[in-house]
């Protein structure tokens, strides 16, 4: 059947635990320690709420009943009752001397069982915020989970020898068990069908039926694959006549020593391939009346393999979780600690498509999220295919943006009105504008300002309205948004392409002019006021070159990943790696030097430094000058010092001491014999002299 895929990449959690959903479609799961976390069947959005209370333990199961969440804590003392609304969490104690709950039920009488597994009891609640009774298992054995079934009654399986056991949640009383035809077996998730109830045997690759209305065992049904793709069955769901259960890599059965608390491992090999055990990417689905079996996968992922954990079902759909294993290289497993995901049975019908454009994007913020954010889990080499290739020792997927986060964009995209967005968006920029070249201007300052010319992250989406709200945009999607403000207007604009680049030309004021808002924004080349054309500035093909480029003066730990290598492949890197613009212009392919970056300055007297600077590389080679510029305030307009040099270093009598001095350092190149004015970013430095008695560093060494 078909499902649909939601990730949450902003949520990194190792395997998540049981879940409920709520009446507003809200699905609560426990992701980690101190926290829940909310996903919304209907509306896919994401919820995640810090829960002190918790005390460092995760939610093992959480149970929607009454307005409230009923968390249970696995080997926690308590329990907790919380509302969402109020963010008020009730802690209720549970008395065992080392209780371990783990799962429960809600039941047709509208009770909430829990199983207390350490002295092995049931916990009855009324309501949430009752006070909780408990009735003890007169049966030898582990109580650890049951479910109702339709004689009202819930069973339990109970382990050496395994047998089953039954409560009446109306009398709140045990009432008989029987054993079971297999005494090693460890019976776990159950379908029921006309009246029998298909266990599955988790380490005996089986289903175990049992007549509840003859009380009695049918044969055993063995399951497909079974130590091969999978080594034990888990918990299940039912939906629609068919039984779906979980499946994990494991490859013994599932036993807890409630003295340590600890599930026992036994020797030997744990799994079914060699590789540290885990959950699947799949369910085992029964259809009792064929007694056929299938499989339900989850989506391919291009970053690591999906886990699907735990389920939930009503009468009309269901959802399972569970979260992604990033691969170490390609093909491998890393560790068991990725992004959150649920998997639906039917699509979040009420997802909001994009409204209105947020123009208080806060570009700033934006950029500080991808400071060294590039995991150690992902390749640090881009590839490109067909032209980079990977590398021979690539580690981890190479992924030009995060899986989760682009499926949403497009999802969403897909449900906005285009023709209203764009119109409200353009008329918003420019309605205070009187001239056509107002308003194109008003586009390129825009776009420059609110999106950014990623190095490594882009939505592989031709879509301009994922481009826009996901506002890491190349050149192309530049041009494809730069297109749809300007048509909104009503102003001819035409996509024109350059070597290796693409722009955009407006016709306005009788003519045509460019449109490179990725690279120029609002203040494209232009001559006594007017902006050239395509063909006009190939005509004097380096005078663009005057113009800044600051798109490309990136940051350096925006290119670096969390653990402090370059993020290399087919990505733009630091200044000096893209050419000038007149090479897009045709002009022969020719690089600027890299910036010189600023080193600590060294005292040489008493106000006497020396100033250093790294030295600047230029791809190809050529002499480097670099321009040393010295000013007294920080807006850099009080120019006290200025020379040109071939070294790296210079000396330098600071005027005045007890006073911060600003220094810019430009590395230029012979370039600027084809255009003086060729533009060169300048690298930032500071420093204060103070007297050498003085505590402290103040960028002198």
């Amino acid at each position: 059947m078909q499902t649909y895929l939601y990730r949450h990449d902003e949520i990194l959690t190792a395997r998540p635990y049981g879940f409920d959903v709520d009446e507003e479609g809200w699905l609560w799961e426990g992701c980690g320690t101190n926290r829940l976390t909310g996903h919304n069947l209907d509306t896919a959005e994401c919820r995640q709420i810090p829960v002190p209370e918790m005390g460092g333990r995760p939610i093992y199961e959480s149970f929607c009943w009454h307005g409230k969440l009923v968390m249970v804590l696995g080997d926690g003392p308590f329990y907790l009752v919380y509302d969402v609304n109020s963010r008020v969490a009730t802690r209720v104690e549970i008395p065992a001397t080392q209780p371990i709950t783990w799962y429960g039920t809600k039941t047709a009488e509208d009770k909430l069982i829990l199983f207390e597994r350490s002295e092995s009891r049931a916990i009855i609640l009324d309501a949430p915020d009752a006070m909780p009774r408990f009735v003890q298992c007169p049966f030898e054995g582990q109580l650890a989970g049951g479910s109702q079934h339709s004689d009202g009654l819930i069973y339990s399986s109970l382990s050496d020898p395994n047998r089953i056991i039954t409560f009446d949640p109306k009398a709140e009383k045990f009432i008989e068990e029987f054993a079971s035809p297999f005494p090693k077996a460890g019976l776990s998730g159950r379908h029921e069908h006309e009246g029998v109830i298909y266990f599955a045997d988790s380490s005996g690759g089986r289903l175990v039926p049992f007549d509840i209305n003859q009380k009695e065992w049918l044969d055993p049904i063995s399951t497909p694959d079974h130590g091969s793709i999978y080594g034990f069955i888990g918990g299940s769901f039912s939906f629609k006549g068919k039984g779906y259960f979980c499946l994990s890599s494991y490859a013994a059965q599932s036993r807890l020593d409630v003295k340590t608390r600890k599930i026992i491992i036994p020797d030997g090999p744990l799994s079914v391939d060699g590789k540290p055990y885990r959950f699947l990417d799949r369910y085992l689905v029964f259809e009792p009346e064929s007694q056929s079996f299938e499989y339900l996968v989850a989506p391919e992922q291009p970053d690591g393999v999906p886990l699907l954990c735990y389920a939930w079902a009503d009468e009309n759909r269901f959802a399972i979780t569970g979260m992604m294993i990033p691969y170490t290289e390609p093909g491998e497993l890393g560790r068991q600690h990725g992004q959150w995901l649920v998997m639906q049975s039917e699509p979040a019908k009420d997802e909001p498509g994009f409204q209105t454009y947020d123009t208080n994007f806060d570009r700033k913020q934006h950029l500080a999220r991808y400071r060294r954010t590039y995991p150690r889990t992902h390749s640090v080499y881009i590839v490109k295919e067909p032209h980079s290739p990977a590398t021979k020792n690539l580690c981890g997927p190479a992924l030009r943006y995060p899986p989760g986060r682009q499926a949403e964009l497009i999802r969403r995209a897909a449900q906005t009105d285009a023709d209203k967005y764009w119109n409200e968006l353009a008329m918003t920029l420019t309605g205070n504008c009187e001239t056509d070249a107002e308003r194109v201007q008003r586009v390129g300052g825009f776009i420059h300002r609110q999106t950014y010319y990623t190095p490594n992250q882009e939505p592989e989406s031709s879509d301009p309205i994922v481009a826009l709200e996901s506002h890491d945009v190349c050149c192309g999607n530049g041009v494809n948004i730069t297109q749809k403000l300007l048509e909104a207007l009503g102003i001819p604009v035409r996509k024109v392409g350059l070597s290796h680049h693409v722009v955009a030309e407006a016709e306005y004021d009788g003519g045509w002019h460019m449109i490179d808002a990725k690279f120029f924004g609002s203040k494209q080349p232009h001559r006594e006021g007017c902006v050239l054309t395509v063909d006009e500035l190939k005509a004097d093909i380096y005078f663009a070159d005057a113009f800044p480029q600051d798109c490309f003066v990136f940051d350096p730990e925006l290119v670096t990943s969390e653990d402090g290598f370059n993020i290399l492949g087919y990505v733009f890197g630091p200044w000096g790696s893209e050419p000038f613009y007149s090479y897009y212009l045709g002009a022969e392919k020719e690089h600027p030097p890299t910036l010189p970056y600023l080193l600590p300055a060294e005292r040489l007297g008493k106000q006497r430094v020396r100033l250093n600077w790294s030295r600047s590389l230029k791809m190809g080679g050529g002499d480097i000058e670099y321009e040393l510029s010295v000013f007294k305030d920080r807006d850099c307009k009080d120019c006290v010092f200025q020379t040109s040099t071939t070294q790296t270093s210079f000396e330098y009598e600071a005027p005045e001491a007890n006073w911060m001095y600003y220094i810019e350092v430009r590395a230029k190149c012979s370039h600027r014999k084809k255009n003086p004015d060729t533009w060169y970013p300048a690298a930032r430095s500071n420093f204060v002299c103070v007297p050498e008695d003085q505590y402290g560093w103040y960028g002198v060494v």
